[in-house]
């Protein structure tokens, strides 16, 4: 029986909910804020102690993470490594083609000859492409990945918080502008929900050869 996309994001109402209000909150920052406005707020409140904690936060948008994400899969379930790696490809080639489109200045040219913004020392800062985030994306995406295959409702809460903090971070190393992180988690969050919605109505995605794990050691508790 096909399943509904309406019934997949019914069943994550944990997640869809919180992720709703992000979104709400965010279009509001944006909608009373320019982007030039947002990032200088942004810029100006730094420390020691955060230049180090959002330069490790940062590495959950990384790809080498989402590497680690699918490969600890293969352990519990070759269905959700397959899961994974195919919500990476999906999202981050469409995030690579819209940023080739819109060619977007990141915050350090951008701002170049106008205003001098502050950035940590020795951190490498991009240039162009900056619309929108990868890491953002990559970092939702990845949440709505353990979403789905963490059915304990409670954990919900605790992933969007992480993924909030990655798309923060991008801003706050000044890599990226506000609009491109929100662009960028939302991104990650409707194209693996589609991408999910999609896999559930194919009979390959529910052979049973993808049941099986890498050795045999049985994992209990949280996982579907």
């Amino acid at each position: 029986m096909r399943s509904s996309f309406g019934n997949l994001l019914k069943r994550h109402l944990a997640f869809i909910i919180p992720f709703i209000i992000m979104v709400v909150i965010c279009l509001y920052i944006y909608l009373t804020n320019s982007k030039i406005e947002i990032f200088l707020w942004t810029n100006i409140r730094h420390n020691a102690f955060f230049d180090e904690f959002f330069k490790i936060s940062t590495l959950i948008g990384d790809e080498y993470t989402t590497i680690l994400v699918c490969i600890g899969m293969l352990f519990i379930k070759y269905r959700y490594a397959v899961l994974t790696i195919l919500a990476y490809l999906y999202s981050s080639v469409t995030v690579q083609i819209l940023k080739r489109i819109f060619d977007s200045p990141r915050p350090s040219k951008f701002f170049e000859g106008l205003n001098p913004i502050r950035t940590i020392e020795g951190y490498p800062l991009y240039e162009i492409n900056s619309f929108p985030s990868g890491h953002s994306t990559n970092a939702f995406t990845l949440a709505v990945v353990l979403a789905f295959i963490l059915p304990k409702l409670r954990y919900h809460w605790v992933i969007i918080p992480v993924a909030v903090l990655t798309a923060f971070s991008r801003v706050y190393l000044s890599q990226h502008f506000f609009q491109d992180v929100f662009a960028g988690a939302v991104l990650g969050v409707v194209l693996t929900f589609q991408l999910i919605w999609w896999l559930e109505n194919t009979e390959w995605y529910h052979s049973p050869k993808l049941d099986g794990r890498l050795f045999k050691t049985k994992f209990k508790g949280h996982w579907q």
